[in-house]
């Protein structure tokens, strides 16, 4: 949740900006709000929100753009890096545009409802991915949500991790965490992760367990715990940016040999790290970012050809990636060349 990461410190979009989006919008549609399902959605415009621009939130990005661009679907994307009053004020041009459906992952499972609630009330159907709003809100709001089984992202590391322990004889060691834990879906990343490891170790020890899942503060609190506590032996990051903050910690702490990484998503600097830093980062549960954007996009023009939706949740399979399979790497390293997740 490369979650997403990634939230943000609230600030105002320009009006300009908005203004923009405004006539871009009326370019598309000159309909006034609302949609009608259609046999024939090619043509039609939908709106896509997204949480960051980079990393797991990339992979969306370009899923979302290749699903429109093979169906023909005019698509207004914006970023709300995480921002709520962008995010308002974004759903709120779309809806006010026309478009005939809205992709989103909302900023908070809470506080977003109202924004979905208004393009719902303009007759325009929601669809999620990765994250959504509270399961009560979605089922009257939502038409569709696809992401991936959130727990099972973090109960598959966690049994590497486990056996990781358990091979080298250490039936307790210490485990520090860099949550997420402002999106329900790294709350069940983390809750997957802990079962799985004490699951196979049930002397494990929880050292620290704070949030990093921000490129910079992660790496400065997972600096700041190895400081603090030299005998922890791992962490675990539910997102890729906090992976990412995990391994540069134990770089800048010199504990290599001494605390691994464990993590959540993957990217071409992840990657990367398998290849130069094989002893710390040890494995990660990767979200295939592309296939979720364009799931979300044939979800989106379901609703909008008026298809009663048959499954509310798809759910898309995820990669347990290993530094030891240096086959594995590679091979997404060649695949994914233009560091796109």
């Amino acid at each position: 949740m490369k979650h997403a990461q990634r939230i943000r410190r609230v600030g105002i979009i320009s009006a300009a900006a908005v203004a923009t989006l405004s006539l871009a919008l009326a370019g598309c549609s000159s309909s006034g709000g609302g949609t009608a399902p259609s046999s024939n959605p090619k043509g039609a415009t939908i709106g896509a929100l997204y949480l960051d621009a980079q990393g797991f939130y990339g992979g969306i990005k370009k899923g979302i753009e290749d699903g429109a661009k093979a169906d023909s679907i005019k698509l207004i994307g914006q970023n709300s890096a995480g921002d709520a009053t962008k995010e308002a004020q974004f759903m709120s041009t779309l809806t006010s545009g026309g478009v005939k459906a809205i992709i989103m992952s909302p900023v908070s499972d809470t506080a977003s409802v109202p924004v979905v609630r208004q393009a719902h009330d303009a007759g325009i159907p929601v669809i999620c991915y990765n994250t959504c709003i509270t399961d009560s809100a979605a089922k009257g709001l939502v038409y569709a949500l696809v992401t991936t089984d959130q727990k099972k992202l973090g109960h598959d590391v966690g049994i590497e991790a486990g056996n990781y322990f358990k091979a080298k004889g250490n039936t307790a060691p210490r485990i520090a965490i860099l949550n997420c834990d402002v999106y329900q879906a790294c709350v069940e990343r983390k809750a997957g992760f802990k079962s799985a490891v004490e699951s196979v170790l049930p002397d494990v020890q929880w050292a620290a367990d704070q949030a990093g899942f921000e490129p910079d503060k992660a790496t400065s609190t997972a600096t700041t715990i190895l400081t603090g506590d030299p005998k922890v032996d791992a962490f675990f990051a539910t997102t890729d940016n906090g992976t990412i903050g995990a391994v540069q910690g134990v770089l800048a702490t010199n504990r290599t040999g001494k605390t691994v990484v464990f993590g959540n998503d993957i990217s071409l600097q992840l990657a990367k790290y398998f290849v130069s830093n094989p002893n710390i980062l040890i494995a990660t549960n990767g979200q295939d970012a592309q296939a979720m954007g364009r799931g979300a996009v044939q979800q989106a023009l379901n609703a909008i050809k008026g298809e009663k939706v048959k499954n509310y949740l798809t759910t898309i399979p995820t990669t347990l990636f290993k530094a030891s399979d240096t086959a594995q790497i590679n091979q997404w390293i060649t695949t994914h060349a233009d560091g796109i997740p």
